[in-house]
């Protein structure tokens, strides 16, 4: 018999080349083990070890010698699960046809499954190895829900194609590069959880010893009670709605180790909005927990220079391909987008997702255009994945079946005994609203006072009144401005400098855009925030007298710029926030009654499936089992690609990875780290930038600043500065 092989290596007699027998049975193995977890070992041992059974010829045995001609070693594999499997066997055709490329959409046209299963070239020799044994059927794991059948189907295969390329991932990692697969070795989870909880609790008994024993704290003390008195519930939907301020960071994750060491899952999942909370909640959990048992997964992850710390990025970096680490801090973006992506890099990871808690800090956050889709995956992960998923916010969206959505979710338990007690008792500020005020008004009232933060939509109105309030005191002295036209470096800089001021009190004046209202632990007396929607304004308000310090309630001043933004969905936001006010014109503006009214004014108006991705995952099945996986991916992007960003080289450390990625032949992992010195902007600045010669695109693609007086300390990057030049920059 002719000896087939998966894999090569240095070998010429072929003694060190991987059998395929032994990688198709690694990979199913590994495949079955992952899909069990969901109920579906045999859906994994199928997928593993029918993926390269097109790999038996020797068409591809020459390839590996050397021959340049390609085999399509994908389509006999998908072929045969069509035919062997029963109907539900094509779930398999897409797992198998994509599982180097992605999923393919189904259809007849070219490049589409049905049309390869039709027409794939395969080599004649072909064959099915001996030895190779699956079931004549594979019936679904679980009972299908009559409204969502084709989604659920959808989101069953993404989950398989998931084991199967981890699972693939792996044994080709152990064969070909064995000392980094020996990198991936850790405890089993679940055991790893137990000991992270008795960690957590050593933790928090100091933080509790450490604390002053103010009114606040007494409170925040009685909110992890109640977490940790209600984790032992089973296992669902849950909401924890905590004022800003009540601790509701630990409290979580309290909640979520000992719910998840109760019910034996496998690892806690956050999900976060803003890349501001997530490094600072996973700082904080690192803490807790300890480095190694924290995984931060985001773009704008910063790495250590300490040469120390070169092993535990390792480790970090092969963690975040899927994720295998008992806590996962990441970005909405990462967790959605890879829930409906098509690639093999996005899904790898989510066969992982099966069995963990799952925490959707600033759970309003979640974009009302995919809002719909998003509800219909969470109800997936919870009822057929064994997850838990826990809406963690002060401002509590209306997503649960009280509500009129067509995907609310059932069943949500609120933690919280009496939020609305709760509400009142951590209630700190005092909410004005004063009506449109001009600019010069505006500007005259925050120079009046010592310590104030300043919160506006846009960019470009934070920048003019930072303008403005410098020509009014006639210095930067304890002036300051944030806004995304910084890149991240220097915005956590300005922001250290703040916090150190508001501590030893001189004056501190800042003028934001809305990047501080979620998670940045500022503690300003006074808050100024243009109109703009509910939650918005309570989150602002989160920033005024959070400690409770103040012997009076602190200040909140909501206000209507004289030329609002034209956004349309910050103008949608503050419309029905005005809309809730004049309904509810006695009740409490930021309390719980007038933020799910307007909640559920904002889901009315909104079309909550803009991009209908249920519609192209849930249509009427036939015996084709047609579903669009890539259109599908194209089109659920949280953050379209509006802004370009453009690489600021002014700090050393910037200087020295942009000459890396001068050289390197790995541009996309030095980009990742240049993520910390970039700047998103927009079109128009983009080509204003370009015009005037302030940029050089790397390698023809990455677009580097060259003029550095157009990125100015106290604003940033400012598009029409690129004309001007410092003139020892243009000596030769």
């Amino acid at each position: 018999m002719f000896d087939f092989y998966a894999h090569s290596s240095e070998s010429a007699d072929k003694s060190g080349w991987q059998p395929l027998l032994e990688h198709l049975n690694n990979v199913a193995r590994r495949a079955e083990e992952f899909a069990e977890v969901f109920g579906a070992g045999s859906w994994g041992r199928c997928a593993g070890l029918l993926h390269d059974a097109g790999k038996a010829t020797q068409a591809f045995t020459a390839r590996l010698e050397g021959s340049p001609a390609r085999v399509d070693h994908s389509t006999f594999g998908a072929r045969l699960a069509r035919d062997r499997l029963g109907r539900l066997g094509l779930l398999i055709s897409y797992v198998i046809v994509g599982h180097h490329g992605g999923l393919p959409d189904g259809g007849v046209q070219e490049g589409e499954l049905h049309f390869r299963l039709k027409n794939g070239k395969i080599p004649p020799d072909v064959d099915l190895l001996p030895g190779i044994e699956f079931p004549g059927e594979l019936p679904p794991p679980f009972k299908l829900p009559r409204d969502r059948t084709a989604f659920s189907l959808a989101f069953f295969t993404r989950m398989v194609f998931s084991c199967l390329v981890d699972a693939d991932f792996l044994d080709t990692e152990a064969f070909c590069t064995p000392e980094k697969a020996r990198l991936r070795t850790q405890p089993d989870g679940a055991v790893l959880l137990g000991s992270l909880q008795q960690r957590l609790n050593e933790f928090l008994l100091e933080k509790t010893r450490s604390a002053p024993p103010t009114p606040v704290n007494t409170l925040r003390q009685a909110i992890l009670a109640q977490c940790r008195d209600k984790a032992r519930l089973p296992r669902g939907f849950f909401s924890l709605t905590v004022p800003t301020g009540g601790g509701k960071t630990f409290s979580s994750l309290a909640f979520a180790l000992d719910h998840a060491v109760a019910h034996g899952l496998r690892r806690i999942i956050y999900a976060i909005p803003f890349t501001s909370i997530i490094e600072q909640n996973a700082r904080e959990f690192q803490k807790a927990l300890g480095e190694d048992s924290v995984l931060e997964h985001h773009c704008n992850y910063k790495e250590s220079e300490d040469a120390e710390d070169e092993a535990y990025h390792r480790r970090r970096g092969l963690a975040a391909e899927n994720w295998d680490a008992p806590v996962v801090v990441t970005t909405n973006v990462q967790f959605f987008e890879s829930l409906f992506s098509n690639k093999t890099s996005r899904c790898r990871k989510l066969h992982n997702i099966a069995g963990s808690v799952i925490v959707l800090d600033e759970a309003q956050a979640i974009p009302t255009e995919y809002l719909e889709a998003c509800l219909a995956a969470l109800r997936e992960l919870v009822e057929r994945y064994g997850c838990t998923v826990v809406l963690c916010t002060a401002t509590q969206p209306a997503l649960d079946d009280q509500s009129s959505l067509r995907m609310a979710l059932p069943q949500v338990q609120e933690i919280m005994d009496d939020p609305q007690r709760l509400y009142q008792g951590l209630q700190r500020t005092a909410v004005r609203f004063v009506g449109k005020l001009c600019d010069e008004d505006l500007t005259a009232q925050l120079v009046g006072e010592l310590q104030v933060l300043c919160i506006v939509s846009t960019r470009a109105h934070a920048r003019a009144l930072f303008e403005k309030a410098r020509q009014a005191l006639g210095e930067t002295e304890g002036l300051y401005h944030l806004s995304t036209n910084m890149y991240p470096v220097h915005r956590r800089r300005v922001l250290d400098e703040i916090r150190a001021r508001l501590k030893e009190k001189p004056p501190c004046r800042v003028i934001s855009t809305s990047l501080v209202e979620a998670g940045v632990d500022l503690d300003f007396p006074v808050v100024y925030r243009a109109m703009a929607g509910l939650d918005s304004i309570a989150q602002a308000a989160g920033r005024c007298n959070r400690e409770g310090r103040l012997s009076h309630k602190g200040r909140v001043v909501v206000f209507e710029a004289l030329n609002p933004p034209r956004m349309p969905w910050v103008r949608r936001c503050a419309s029905r926030a005005g809309e809730t006010l004049r309904a509810l014109p006695d009740a409490d503006p930021l309390g719980l009654e007038a933020m799910r009214r307007y909640f559920h004014l904002l889901y009315d108006a909104e079309d909550l499936d803009k991009k209908q991705i249920l519609s192209l995952l849930n249509p009427k099945l036939d015996q084709d089992l047609i579903w669009p996986f890539r259109e599908t991916a194209r089109l659920f992007r949280f953050i379209e690609d509006e802004t370009i960003g453009v690489i600021i080289p002014i700090e050393p450390q910037a200087r020295a990875l942009v000459q890396e990625l001068r050289y390197t032949q790995f541009p996309r992992t030095t980009l990742r780290k240049l993520q910390q010195y970039t700047v998103g902007v927009r079109s128009r600045e983009y080509a204003a930038l370009g015009a005037a010669g302030a940029l050089e695109l790397i390698h023809g693609e990455f677009p580097l600043l060259c003029n550095e007086a157009a990125y100015r300390p106290e604003v940033g990057l400012c598009a029409e500065g690129g004309e001007v030049w410092n003139p020892e920059d243009l000596c030769i």
